[in-house]
């Protein structure tokens, strides 16, 4: 299940921004902390809305405010630009007024379909009370949001009018999704044939490769007044972002950062690979399933998933259907019961299929899971049980189809009690990316098998709590490092 796409002037967020280097914890506990620490998103990728006949238009030369960004993009990148490209300077009010749409211009119809998507996320336990879908949305690309580049003009427009350390790497972010398209060409995220799976899949790719960019400028070209600069700017930007989103709920939050936080682990594993070259041929043949994000390893091994039917009653009327996706598996289940229990039971995805459906004027919604092995859809079968008893009256149930796992549940109205709503899809993101790293560690010495070996014995040792909290517990015990080293030798 996937939200409805956001109206087409809006930009799709992207992750956050590092929160500064600690030496001395794992390499990818900081990225995890940069997937999913905050709900302020630095860089965008625009939803296309169409070029004219003539093509866009392109400046003769860099604005000099971005020149040296430009060559540090190129070389880090191993690719050069084949022309440059306008950046917009706006202010806070300019900007907004790009990323957000006027209440007043939205149809009846419009407005219908996302109160029917906020039935939908109550009926899947993913949001609880009145739902506000325009205004979340809004807030998300607005305020959760610093620039975006759009394929369709090949323009990039940042807030900010003043050059400051952090909107200097907010250009290089940016500036990477400008060299992407003109030599892979974004504008086939948008391409028909594509699926849900597969445009999220694509877009986790383009934005981790732009974060591995920005990471690597921070890094490498910072110094440590500027690394404080930054780390202070940063910090007023995101209590700015938690102030204006703090009313969107946490699901909503999470599936737009979905792609982001787990996209940067692909790319890392890539890089290890085979630097530069290799994050050059997934763009060629990007990824085509959400399984690649959720599971890295399961892109090494070129895994794919299957269809399957719902065997829907005659007496329903189907409004949406199609694949779900092994993230909605996991942060669907993850926001009622033990996530660690919930991402085990998603790990085992091969397949699945989604509907939405209205029954006696009842918004309902049905999902069937298909697992790699017997135990797989056994773990699934489960946990669904599990959730099933966390929702709120007798709204759920479970359901096999063809001997397949499954689940269906109807909205419980927006006035229902719902005592077992946590609200943590956002911090749930951070078992999925604390995995995708861990994958990415050791894929360059071990095969698909072993990557995943190795990430299940360093997770079967930590909870849920320390997992989330990666500045503290288990990662700032010195015999960490121990850990993962026994791990590694045992997985070989």
């Amino acid at each position: 299940m996937t939200l409805p796409p956001p109206p087409p002037t809006w930009p799709m967020p992207a992750p956050p921004p590092p929160p500064g280097s600690r030496p001395k914890r794992p390499r990818w506990v900081d990225a995890v902390v940069v997937m999913v620490g905050g709900t302020l998103l630095v860089g965008a990728l625009a939803v296309v809305t169409g070029v004219t006949d003539s093509g866009p238009d392109h400046p003769d030369t860099w604005d000099p405010r971005v020149a040296q960004l430009v060559e540090f993009v190129e070389d880090e990148r191993g690719l050069t630009f084949d022309h440059p490209v306008h950046v917009d300077f706006l202010t806070a009010e300019q900007y907004s007024a790009q990323t957000t749409s006027d209440p007043d211009g939205v149809a009846d119809e419009e407005q219908a379909e996302l109160d029917r998507y906020a039935s939908e996320l109550r009926a899947f336990g993913l949001a609880t009370g009145e739902v506000d879908l325009f205004e979340a949305y809004n807030a998300v690309s607005d305020a959760g949001t610093l620039a975006f580049y759009d394929p369709s003009d090949e323009r990039i427009q940042v807030r900010g009018t003043e050059v400051t350390v952090g909107l200097q790497v907010t250009l290089v972010h940016e500036l990477t999704h400008a060299l992407q398209d003109q030599h892979f060409d974004l504008e086939r995220l948008y391409d028909d044939e594509n699926d849900n799976n597969a445009s999220t899949a694509f877009l986790g790719l383009i934005e981790g490769d732009a974060m591995r960019i920005e990471d690597a400028y921070v890094s490498s070209e910072l110094d440590a007044e500027e690394k404080t600069a930054y780390e202070d700017e940063y910090a007023g930007e995101l209590d700015r972002s938690q102030d204006a989103t703090s009313e969107v709920p946490s699901y909503v939050s999470a599936s737009f950062a979905v792609p982001y936080a787990l996209g940067q682990p692909l790319v890392v594993m890539l890089v290890n690979d085979g630097g530069n070259d290799a994050v050059n041929e997934a763009f060629r043949s990007p990824p085509s399933t959400e399984e690649h994000l959720f599971d890295p390893a399961s892109f090494l091994a070129h895994e794919g998933g299957q269809e399957l039917e719902l065997d829907l009653d005659e007496d329903v009327e189907v409004i949406d259907e199609g694949p779900f996706g092994a993230p909605s598996w996991y942060l669907l289940l993850a926001e009622r019961i033990d996530p660690k229990v919930a991402f085990h039971a998603a790990l085992g995805w091969a397949g699945d299929r989604y509907a939405a459906f209205s029954r006696n004027s009842s918004s309902c919604v049905t999902a069937v899971f298909a697992g790699d092995t017997e135990a797989d859809e056994k773990e699934m079968r489960e946990a669904i049980a599990q959730w099933v008893e966390a929702m709120p009256g007798d709204v759920a149930l479970v359901r096999e189809v063809d001997g397949h796992p499954g689940l269906e549940s109807c909205d419980p109205g927006a006035d229902a009690e719902d005592p077992n709503h946590t609200g943590r899809s956002t911090d749930a993101l951070y078992v999925p990316s604390l995995w995708g790293y861990l994958v990415a560690d050791a894929a360059s010495q071990l095969d698909a098998r072993g990557a995943r070996c190795y990430a299940t014995a360093v997770l079967s040792d930590l909870t849920f709590e320390q997992i989330s909290d990666p500045e503290g517990g288990a990662f700032s015990d010195p015999g960490f490092q121990d850990k993962l080293l026994t791990a590694f030798q045992f997985c070989r």
